[in-house]
């Protein structure tokens, strides 16, 4: 037998600066030793600048610092048919990290609720969450979930699940603080609406949209990625000009080549200035975007409101970028 380091009898001090040379894996387990090696652990100031849920047939937590990461994977059955079971998360769990098969417990047994409270303390998780869903998350119940998780920065529902889970989904997390939403999940139009008038900080979306989507907008940023045609994001500057979308404050979009005639028919009836170099490139390092190829114009709002349009050819596309100069 392999001799023992004892190392909670060593001072306070001493166990602060082993603890410092661990990595985060090893500084989870050891958290779980006692109360006393978990205060230590937590007065390393150890902060999560992202944290990220994910789940689809089990639940993954991954935390990223600025110097590492971990990923601990709950109720993982992959190797059992127990994988398609429903999951009662109200129960004690054990929990194991990616690529290693053996399982790690807490003295006192713990439920999802409390891991996640622990891996929150002990590594000063202060910011909501981020949760992604994917297929196989209907095992696992939206409602307990929203319960234990609470307000959530960033909500992903996948491509891949279903319309019915997806509404399920978007019902529960309603109020995240950026929503990426990939598809459509509703019949009914005005119901898709009812997302985008919701005043989110951001929201990324990858299905088609319409004018009057545009104008319903309620967010500060906003990515959409399917093509619209030229006339549109023409129609939709003039409604902004007048007033429209009063929190927007920067908005990508694609218009396709095919649809796209010349910068002046793009700007039609629209009063504009070309913006200097130098201004230019203010504009862009300012709002962390390239400014090779990038051609830009100035445009006022009715109220004032200075904005600029730049705009870039990429293969088969054209890149827009709406930016509102509050």
């Amino acid at each position: 037998m392999e001799p023992t380091f004892p190392l909670l009898r060593l001072p306070e001090n001493a166990i602060v600066h082993v603890l410092e040379n661990m990595n985060l894996n090893q500084l989870l387990i050891f958290s779980l030793v006692s109360s006393k090696i978990k205060r230590l652990v937590t007065s390393l100031s150890i902060e999560a600048n992202d944290v990220t849920i994910a789940i689809f047939s089990k639940i993954s937590v991954i935390v990223h610092t600025t110097k590492s990461h971990l990923t601990l994977n709950f109720y993982d059955d992959s190797n059992n048919q127990n994988e398609v079971l429903p999951v009662d998360i109200s129960l004690p769990v054990a929990a194991s990290f990616n690529n290693e098969d053996r399982t790690i417990q807490s003295s006192t047994p713990f439920n999802l609720s409390d891991w996640l409270h622990h891996i929150q303390l002990v590594l000063c998780c202060n910011q909501p969450l981020n949760i992604y869903f994917d297929l196989g998350c209907e095992r696992f119940e939206i409602e307990s979930l929203k319960e234990i998780i609470g307000s959530i920065r960033t909500l992903i529902p996948n491509r891949l699940l279903t319309n019915e889970s997806s509404r399920n989904v978007l019902k529960c997390f309603n109020t995240p603080n950026k929503l990426y939403l990939f598809k459509n999940p509703f019949e009914d139009t005005s119901q898709i609406q009812q997302i985008f008038i919701k005043n989110y900080n951001g929201i990324v979306f990858r299905d088609v949209y319409s004018l009057d989507d545009m104008l319903l907008i309620n967010s500060e940023e906003v990515n959409f990625y399917r093509p619209i045609s030229q006339k549109q994001f023409n129609r939709f500057v003039k409604h902004w000009i007048r007033g429209s979308n009063p929190r927007l404050e920067y908005m990508f979009l694609k218009i396709d080549k095919t649809d796209f005639v010349s910068r002046e028919m793009l700007l039609k009836g629209i009063q504009c200035v070309d913006v200097g170099k130098e201004k230019q490139q203010e504009i862009c390092q300012n709002h962390g975007i390239g400014i090779d190829s990038y051609y830009m114009v100035a445009i006022r709002r009715k109220d004032g409101t200075p904005a600029v349009i730049a705009t870039k050819e990429f293969q088969n596309v054209i890149f827009i970028r709406f930016i509102v100069l509050y």
